[in-house]
């Protein structure tokens, strides 16, 4: 594993595959760029992942307190690497928080990018009523007090999801991203320290159609976190240039049938 830096900001990245066809790859709320290692067996002839671990993940170090990303520091990060590695243009691949990441990029700087695979992305949809507050300081304090005081949150969720108003997987994913005071810190880092990157997405389409991107929608038929009607307002954006394609999963997708699925459009010419 390698780490690159530039413009403030650090991350490690793992590469798999050998195939002429790059991939920068972004991880899933929690998780590594280990986890492209799933999708390696059956792209690996044909494509190379650059699997990043997001800041504050894995191997990449924290932000300072209070520092958040800026999407043009964002894109100048994955500029500087693409040309370190003498690549001129690269594929995406983001699942969940790194569909965000990778819609950010096809926002800022479409011109490095040919194709995007996206799988469940969080930034399909605003979330404005807990990204909004990450731009206020008593937004954050309350956050703050979430992380060190979480019963009052914990019980009302339980209140909820008894009363029928949060459903039994949402509840899991909720009580476990919260269950331990490490896991409420990442919480907090991400929330505040991603709180810039809001993609806007009549931007990313026309910047789609404009450099000719084809963008891929995979999205799970029983996601409880980033729903199949999540994708609607990108396709009806971009027609010509979004396919979705409805897998039989919930929101975990990073595994060995996606990777196929994935290279059967590659190899298609999708």
């Amino acid at each position: 594993m390698e780490r690159f830096l530039n413009g403030g900001l650090t991350m490690a990245v793992r590469r798999f595959g050998a195939g002429p066809a790059h991939f920068l790859a972004f991880h899933g709320f929690g998780r590594t760029g280990a986890d492209f290692s799933a999708l390696a067996p059956s792209l690996a002839e044909s494509c190379t992942l650059h699997a990043f671990d997001l800041p504050c993940h894995g191997e990449s170090p924290g932000l300072p307190p209070g520092q958040a990303i800026k999407p043009e520091q964002l894109a100048d990060f994955f500029r500087a690497y693409l040309r370190s590695q003498s690549i001129p243009q690269a594929g995406l691949m983001g699942y969940s928080l790194g569909g965000r990441i990778a819609l950010c990029l096809l926002e800022r700087s479409p011109a490095m990018f040919t194709r995007a695979f996206l799988l469940a992305p969080d930034g399909l949809v605003p979330r404005p009523w807990y990204r909004g507050l990450a731009h206020y300081r008593m937004g954050r304090w309350l956050y703050r007090v979430f992380i060190d005081h979480p019963g009052t949150a914990h019980a009302a969720m339980r209140l909820l999801h008894r009363l029928g108003m949060l459903d039994g997987r949402m509840f899991r994913f909720l009580m476990d991203r919260t269950a331990t005071p490490q896991a409420r810190a990442l919480l907090h880092q991400v929330w505040t320290g991603f709180r810039l990157i809001e993609p806007r997405l009549a931007s990313v389409a026309a910047n789609m159609q404009a450099h000719h991107i084809p963008v891929h929608l995979l999205l799970g038929q029983f996601d409880r976190v980033i729903r199949p009607s999540s994708g609607r307002r990108l396709l009806q954006l971009a027609p010509t240039w979004v396919q979705v394609h409805l897998l039989p999963t919930g929101h975990r997708m990073l595994n060995g049938e996606t990777g196929t699925l994935i290279a059967s459009l590659l190899q298609a010419g999708a």
